[in-house]
């Protein structure tokens, strides 16, 4: 590699590196503050970068969101799909593993949904990739049933999986993770049960 192209490779890197820090301090940021209370002179601190930089790289904080929403889409999408699910219990475990990381950081953006326009784009997406994900986990149940019973069904599904359960077993009644995944797997297991003797 040539110094010239070794040069620019490196500036490529460090700018990538400075993105990641934004993308991380707003992260970090919305774990403790609702959205409109973070400016971007927070973002840039808790970075610890510019808040010039910050706007040359995202144009905005709506900006820094939308880089943000898009790591957390790939990075779930990359650990609910890592592994093949055998049963029911495996399936709650993966969604488990992606509530236990960003669960609570889900739940405030929702709960800033209403408030905020520019978190429906990316509360959308993260709705379709979460549904897709259902459909594909629990394809062998789904495909047994008409198509009214199977749009019933994965309505259903998509309740019981639904990031709001986890959060009020684990936060609201102060369930452990492990019985979370109990409760979980048990009122899903019972759903599909119906199926069987309908």
């Amino acid at each position: 590699m040539s110094p010239r192209a070794y040069r620019q490779s490196a500036r490529a890197e460090a700018v990538q590196d400075t993105e990641q820090q934004i993308v991380e301090a707003l992260t970090a940021l919305l774990a403790e503050r609702w959205f409109d209370e973070i400016t971007l002179d927070d973002i840039a601190a808790t970075a610890g970068t510019t808040r010039q930089t910050v706007i040359r790289r995202f144009g905005s904080k709506t900006g820094v969101l939308s880089a943000m929403a898009a790591q957390m889409d790939v990075s779930i999408q990359d650990q609910r799909w890592s592994t093949p699910a055998q049963s029911v219990a495996d399936i709650v475990t993966l969604l488990m593993d992606d509530y236990e990381r960003t669960g609570d950081i889900i739940v405030r953006t929702l709960s800033q949904e209403v408030r905020i326009p520019e978190f429906a784009a990316v509360l959308d997406r993260g709705r379709r990739g979460h549904r897709e994900w259902i459909e594909d986990m629990f394809k062998a149940w789904l495909d047994k049933l008409d198509a009214q019973a199977r749009g019933d069904r994965l309505a259903q599904l998509l309740v019981q999986t639904d990031v709001w359960v986890w959060h009020l077993l684990r936060r609201a009644q102060g369930h452990s993770a492990a019985e979370t995944h109990r409760l979980m797997t048990q009122a899903i297991e019972r759903l599909l049960r119906e199926d069987k003797t309908n």
